[in-house]
Order: C-alpha cells, then sequence, then structure tokens
C-alpha cells in the first residue's frame, strides 16, 4: 500500500508540475513585452503609427529614385531602402494626417537620417530592440539610444521619422513646424481613409461636407474597350491661362495629330476641352497616342510643360511617359498625371533648333491600367542661361573591394561633360579621375583599406562651367554599405 502511494505521488508531480511551468513563465513573461510593440492589424487595414514629422525642402536637388525636387512639391522619405518608389512611381505610398487633414503621398525619398530603418516593420532590417512603431532618429533623440548618433555616426538633432515635401507639409497638411503626424503605410494593407473628423486632401480626390470614417466602395470598373463616340467627362473647370511668354499647342490645333478617332472627350483644359483614353501596361494593347510639334519662333532652350486636366471620372495615370524630341536626341520624362490634375507640369528644358521633326509624344501605354491618359495643351518658355551648373557627388556605395561613385547636377541648358576628381585621405592633392564625361556614375578602386575624398564639376551646353568646388564635396567614409 505504501509503495502504490508513492507511485501515485510520483505520477502526480510528472504531469502537474510541467504544467504549473509553463503557467509560471506565461505570467513572468507577459509584464516584459513592450507596450506599445503593435503586430499587423488583423482588420486587414494598413498599420498607423504616430511619428514626429519634418519639412523635406531641397528644392531643385534630387531624390533617391532619382527625382528633381519641385517648388510645392508632394511626396515623403522614409528612413529605409526597402521602400522607395522607382521615379515617378507610386509602389510604396504612405496616408499622412494631421489635425483635420489627410493626403496619401508616394515615397521618393530615403531618410531622415537613417537608410536602413524600417521602424514600421516586424521584421525590421536593424535596431529589432526597439518597439515596432518607433524610429531610431526618435529613440536616439528622446532616449539616448545607439550615443544620440544615426547610422553614420551624425548627431541627430531632429526625432523625425518622415520628411514631407513642401507642397505636401504647408498646402496640403498645413503644418508650419515639426510636428507630430499618423502615417499609415499602405502597402501593407488597406487604406483605412482619414480618421472620424478629417477630411482627404490628397489632389484629385473629391472632397465630402462631411466624409465618412471608412472609405467608401470602390467605383464600378470603366467598361473594356473605349466607345466609338467620344463622350463628355466630368464637371467643368475654369479654363487655365497660358504660362507667360510661352507658345502653346493644343490638342485642338493643327501642330498636334492624333493617331486614332474613338477619343474619349473631357469638357476642362485649355480652350474648355481635352481628349483622353484609358491606359495600358500591355504594350501588345497600346493604340493611342499624339504628337505636339511647335513652331518655335527661333532656336534656343525652351521649357516644355503639359497642362494636365482636373476633370474626369476616371482616375488619372500615374505613370505617363512623355517622349521629348529636341536638338541633342530624345528624353522620356515620367509624370504622375494624378499628382498633377490642374498644373502645368514640367517636362524640363531642352535645346531646340526649329528642326521640324522636334515634337512631344504621349500614348497610352504605362505602368498601370484602365486609368485615363489625359491630352491636352504642351507649351514652350524660351529661358535663358547664364548661371554654371552646380554639379555634386549624389552618392557613394561600398561595391566589392571599391566604391560605386555617383554625381548629378540639374541645369536650365542641359549638361555637356563632367570633370571629377578625387584625392586620398587625409592630406592627398586633387588628381584627375573622370574628365570630359557624359556618364553620371563609376567604379572607384581598389580600395586597400584607404579612404577617399571626391569632387566634380560641369560645363552646360549653353557654355557655362562650373569652378572647382574649393572642398571634397563627399568621402568613401560617408559611404552606403549594402
Amino acid at each position: 500500500m505504501i509503495h502504490t502511494t508513492i507511485f501515485f505521488e510520483s505520477m502526480i508531480q510528472r504531469s502537474v508540475w510541467p504544467v504549473l511551468r509553463l503557467i509560471l513563465f506565461v505570467v513572468l513573461l507577459v509584464p516584459c513585452l513592450p507596450a506599445n510593440a503593435a503586430p499587423l492589424p488583423q482588420s486587414g487595414y494598413a498599420p498607423t503609427y504616430t511619428v514626429w514629422a519634418t519639412r523635406e525642402g531641397l528644392v531643385g536637388k534630387r531624390t533617391a529614385n532619382g527625382h528633381v525636387i519641385q517648388p510645392r512639391d508632394r511626396f515623403v522619405a522614409l528612413p529605409s531602402w526597402r521602400v522607395l518608389s522607382s521615379l515617378g512611381g507610386h509602389e510604396f505610398q504612405v496616408r499622412v494626417t494631421y489635425g483635420n487633414r489627410s493626403v496619401v503621398l508616394p515615397v521618393w525619398d530615403v531618410g531622415p537620417w537613417n537608410t536602413h530603418d524600417d521602424y514600421w516593420s516586424p521584421d525590421r532590417e536593424r535596431y529589432r530592440d526597439l518597439p515596432v512603431g518607433v524610429p531610431m532618429a526618435q529613440a536616439a533623440v528622446l532616449d539616448g539610444y545607439n550615443g544620440g548618433l544615426d547610422e553614420f555616426g551624425r548627431v541627430i538633432q531632429d526625432p523625425n521619422g518622415i520628411d514631407i515635401a513642401d507642397g505636401a507639409f504647408w498646402d496640403d497638411l498645413q503644418m508650419t513646424r515639426t510636428a507630430k503626424v499618423q502615417v499609415t503605410f499602405l502597402w501593407m494593407g488597406r487604406d483605412p481613409g482619414p480618421p472620424p473628423g478629417a477630411i482627404d486632401v490628397t489632389p484629385g480626390t473629391p472632397q465630402p461636407a462631411n466624409p465618412p470614417a471608412q472609405p467608401a466602395s470602390p467605383p464600378a470598373a470603366p467598361p473594356a474597350q473605349p466607345q466609338a463616340t467620344p463622350t463628355p467627362s466630368g464637371p467643368a473647370a475654369p479654363a487655365p491661362s497660358i504660362p507667360a511668354g510661352g507658345l502653346a499647342v493644343d490638342n485642338s490645333d493643327a501642330n498636334y495629330n492624333a493617331d486614332q478617332q474613338n477619343w474619349f472627350k473631357g469638357n476642362c483644359g485649355v480652350n474648355d476641352s481635352h481628349a483622353w483614353t484609358y491606359s495600358t501596361n500591355d504594350p501588345a494593347k497600346a493604340t493611342h497616342s499624339a504628337r505636339w510639334k511647335p513652331s518655335l519662333p527661333s532656336a534656343g532652350i525652351y521649357e516644355v510643360m503639359a497642362y494636365i486636366p482636373p476633370c474626369g471620372d476616371v482616375q488619372a495615370s500615374t505613370s505617363t511617359t512623355y517622349k521629348v524630341t529636341h536638338a541633342n536626341g530624345t528624353s522620356e520624362v515620367k509624370i504622375d498625371q494624378q499628382a498633377a490634375l490642374g498644373t502645368w507640369a514640367s517636362l524640363g528644358s531642352f535645346s531646340f533648333n526649329g528642326n521640324a521633326g522636334q515634337q512631344v509624344e504621349l500614348s497610352d501605354l504605362t505602368a498601370d491600367e484602365r486609368r485615363s491618359v489625359r491630352f491636352d495643351a504642351l507649351v514652350w518658355v524660351q529661358r535663358e542661361d547664364h548661371e554654371p551648373p552646380n554639379a555634386t557627388i549624389s552618392k557613394i556605395t561600398r561595391q566589392n573591394n571599391g566604391y560605386l561613385i555617383e554625381w548629378e547636377s540639374d541645369d536650365v541648358s542641359g549638361i555637356e561633360f563632367y570633370d571629377v576628381q578625387v584625392r586620398q585621405l587625409p592630406n592627398g592633392i586633387w588628381r584627375d579621375w573622370r574628365m570630359g564625361t557624359s556618364e553620371t556614375s563609376a567604379w572607384f578602386g581598389p580600395d586597400e583599406g584607404r579612404h577617399f575624398a571626391f569632387r566634380v564639376r560641369a560645363r552646360d551646353r549653353a557654355g557655362n562651367l562650373q569652378e572647382w568646388p574649393p572642398e571634397e564635396q563627399m568621402t568613401t567614409r560617408e559611404a552606403i554599405i549594402p
């Protein structure tokens, strides 16, 4: 009998104690979990985090995806290369809400401060000891994380987790200073729309008097093919004025030529109308295109601008390609028509010599599908260029046993060539490396454990030659390590 009792007590210990240990482990673990570590939402909607935001500025500079920053531009910068959209693309977008205003913006730049801090991701690339939704810059400034330094060793001045371009910062969100905003990361789920009490001020979005807390049902899909007879679309909008000194070619002029007859007609734009058709990303289905051919009064440098009509029942394409044929060849320019509604979108400045073959062409072949491509007036405005370029080293990236050096410059008349010099740190003399080149990048190496500094100058097509910068513009100590 004693042996039987001992046997049952032993069985109880072997079966109960493992369960008690598991319960004790869970009870001790729960208080240690981060209070603000938010997993992906179960609702299917994209996650939203509150972070500090600053103004991007830097008009005239180039973003990480190659976009030249315009006055009153609309995009954001996030501190990770993982979510950078292509040039003019909208693969990655965020909804930013400040006060009672909310806007959807593409991610076209990398920053602020860090470049590997995808703080919105549960599978964070770096700084995994921080809670999801907390930018490393914020932790560095407010909590002394990483000694207050970013990934390049710089002292972080602001706790910002997002930079917002001027047009969205000032005009859309009506911000005046660094402040906290709500950011929804739209590639991670469905867009929940603006919060209750806020309005969606995304360009081209209708503004309801009392916006719903959740987005309305999506509109019905457009018909499979354009109708043979063009039909008006959307409410009328005020006719735009032609930029001062501009020579305009409208879609109703003799110098405009379209290769199809079955176009839709919109009742706004220059001369109160424009033509449009559906976009396609299949080259085999691309059937509509048109050309604008200017009769310029003289050879020279002209800025080319396209008016993007704001009316229409079908959202405009975000990835149209204008092909500009000029004195130095043909340039392809990506324009997000949806973001540029109601404006003259600049295609850039080019040299024209009056040749009859110089033109601008636009087709329905885009990177999106079943959106509207809008064809209205183009204008050529003559520009003077007496200023030298301002070329700069834009990026250095570690590559194999050396570095990929990249440089850039914006100029009214375009760049004829670049000169690049290099010197060994700390006290080496400048020596020529790439001279008279039209390239904008080259590999340098092997470095053999040494560091180097670089500077660049440029000459434009108007003959203006930039002076050598007195100091280096970037060194290999600032290189991005992939």
